[in-house]
């Protein structure tokens, strides 16, 4: 059966969407009738693998379903039932579609008319789910009949526009006629401009063309719904064209994010920076030299490729004075951490530069809490122990260790007295476990609904290695306690797996950092992750790094691994002196952080190391 991942849940039950227009049905032949509905379905998908894409191996199976859903309609109406004529005709719509289809990608105008009609005949084998109730209610109702089929054509067009906006790459790849291409081509030359068709996508939403056709879209399903609320009659169908509005006024709202954050992006790169970076001349070994020039080109611009920007909307329930929300706190705190490895590999004057940043964070902290949070103009974002962690170290890299005790210990305190967990893990957010102030129990709220709560492998890690560097004496009862967390989180395999960043090699290195503070006590566990790194080397620039930083930090910089992952590291380098951005922060599914500058820095301490 052919695969497609647009395949609504709705079309293993459409007729019984219908079933409450028609209750005289009984449950048993609406049961068969959508197992039918569903067959045909199938065989649909058959037919259009066969005519898009050639598949002949389709057509056997396309025969097999057709026989199939034909037994079970025979079963239900017999040979003599005035179904059967319905059945002719909205084939014959259907094959009508599939040519009209064909014309339409050479015919230089289409009308909306021409479009609309196309989008109701290529529905034509849903209209069928209303057809056969409407029989098997021995015709009776036909203005509710006539209704639902106004309001399923309506439907269509609305469905057909959604479905066009989000197959545009596809579409344009297998010259398949598609709304959305027809429209664009209107405003951009696409034989001129030679994009591909990723590239046109992105094309279809800047000039406004993609959020218009959602509109339209939205448009049709309000139709759909007005027709069928005059009925007043509650149903699945009109369930699901309220969900559909929903979901496509959600895509709407994401696409119109993506366009917010992509202006915003391009706007912080034309500001200049004219404060001094820190003089790196003495660095002589030429990759090394490239790539602080190329992370200096980033800080010229206020580091606009390190930041991370989002949308998080009011659909989403965010409420914050913005929908648009940039930051790179916790980015400069990883990046400050690989430059002040190189700095003293080379033994670069950086008092001044780091001075600058640590001002940069004090700016930027929470002072009620004495902690960070990921995205400061998010207040239904908590502060988190992972920036907490990241920002404690450069304090004491700098030699400001004074200043976590003045402006961070109520956070420290918090973290460890109130998400302390039995096993031995801290919870990643700052939050006290009683007597919330309003703003924490929406912070909670969100934890529990959107980010997730409990200990996360990685950012326990970093947090004991801070507290490890600030104070180990103080703070090795709980030490210990989170090491034995890790040790139960440690896979099979030898790795640990992230939660919070893509791929098996941050968390390993950051949990065999931290385990190598303690000499010999825990050469097991770093010899399975060491294990783990030399059977399954990573390709990607930003896990080479980490993996060959992994090594080094055990003091295996010599061995044979290291050197490869060297070598490979030295042979992706750009022409610019950068490494490619990979993906490494993962805040939100399918919407990864990554940044070349945070790849080359990463990549510079690794080889620095």
């Amino acid at each position: 059966m052919p695969i497609t991942e647009k395949s609504p849940e709705f079309y293993k039950h459409y007729p019984a969407l219908f079933h409450a227009y028609f209750p005289i049905v009984s449950a048993e032949t609406l049961h068969l009738l959508c197992k039918a509905g569903y067959t045909y379905y199938n065989a649909v998908l058959c037919l259009d693998a066969l005519v898009d894409e050639g598949d002949t191996k389709a057509l056997v199976e396309m025969l097999a379903l057709q026989e199939e859903t034909i037994k079970i309609l025979t079963s239900i109406y017999g040979y003599k039932s005035p179904f059967w004529e319905l059945w002719q005709q909205r084939k014959a719509e259907y094959f009508k579609a599939i040519q009209t289809e064909k014309r339409l990608l050479t015919t230089p105008e289409v009308s909306f008319e021409q479009y609309s009609s196309l989008a109701d005949d290529k529905s034509a084998f849903g209209k069928i789910a209303i057809d056969s109730l409407w029989v098997q209610s021995n015709t009776q109702n036909k203005t509710v009949y006539e209704k639902l089929l106004l309001s399923h054509r309506y439907f269509s067009i609305g469905f057909q526009l959604y479905d066009d906006v989000k197959d545009f790459a596809r579409d344009v790849r297998r010259r398949q006629f598609n709304w959305a291409v027809y429209q664009l081509q209107q405003k951009v030359d696409f034989a001129g401009e030679q994009h591909e068709p990723n590239t046109l996508h992105k094309y279809l939403f800047v000039k406004g063309v993609g959020q218009d056709l959602l509109k339209e879209a939205i448009a049709q399903f309000e139709k759909a719904k007005a027709v069928v609320t005059e009925l007043n009659i509650p149903s699945g169908w009109l369930q699901t064209i309220e969900q559909m509005i929903t979901t496509i006024q959600s895509y709407l709202e994401t696409t119109e994010g993506y366009l917010a954050v992509l202006k915003t992006t391009l706007a912080l790169k034309k500001e200049r920076n004219t404060a001094p970076f820190f003089n790196f001349s003495a660095v002589k070994e030429e990759s090394i030299h490239k790539g602080l020039d190329f992370i200096e080109q980033d800080f010229r611009q206020h580091y606009a490729e390190l930041k991370h920007t989002m949308y998080l909307g009011n659909a989403e329930g965010f409420e914050n004075t913005c929908q648009v929300h940039t930051s790179d706190t916790f980015q400069r705190a990883l990046l400050d951490d690989c430059l002040y490895t190189i700095a003293q590999r080379y033994r670069l004057p950086f008092t001044s530069f780091f001075e600058e940043e640590y001002h940069y964070f004090m700016e930027r902290i929470n002072p009620e809490v004495g902690v960070w949070q990921y995205f400061p103009t998010v207040q239904e974002i908590a502060p988190d122990i992972d920036d907490l962690a990241q920002i404690m170290q450069f304090f004491i890299h700098i030699g400001k260790k004074d200043e976590i005790a003045k402006h961070c210990q109520k956070a420290i305190d918090t973290a460890i007295n109130s998400r302390s967990c039995a096993n031995g893990g801290i919870e990643t957010w700052i939050l006290p476990k009683h007597n919330l102030t309003s703003l924490q129990q929406k912070q909670q709220y969100f934890n529990e609904s959107k980010w997730g709560t409990g200990p996360d492998v990685e950012v326990v890690a970093n947090f004991l290695y801070a507290l490890h560097l600030y104070d180990p004496k103080a703070y090795l009862s709980v030490i210990q306690k989170g090491i034995s967390y890790l040790f139960s989180q440690q896979k099979e395999e030898g790795y640990w797996e992230s939660r919070w960043y893509y791929g098996n090699y941050y968390g390993t290195y950051v949990c065999v950092r931290l385990l190598q503070c303690f000499g010999d006590q825990y050469t097991n566990q770093i010899q399975r992750a060491v294990n783990y790194i030399k059977t399954h080397l990573p390709t990607e620039p930003l896990s080479i790094a980490l993996a060959l930083l992994t090594l080094k930090t055990v003091g295996l910089n010599t061995d044979e691994t290291a050197i490869i992952l060297q070598k490979q590291l030295l042979a992706t380098q750009n022409i610019l002196g950068g490494w490619e951005a990979m993906n490494f922060i993962k805040p939100k599914a399918y919407e990864p952080y990554k940044s070349e500058t945070l790849t080359t820095a990463y990549t510079l301490k690794a080889l620095c190391f």
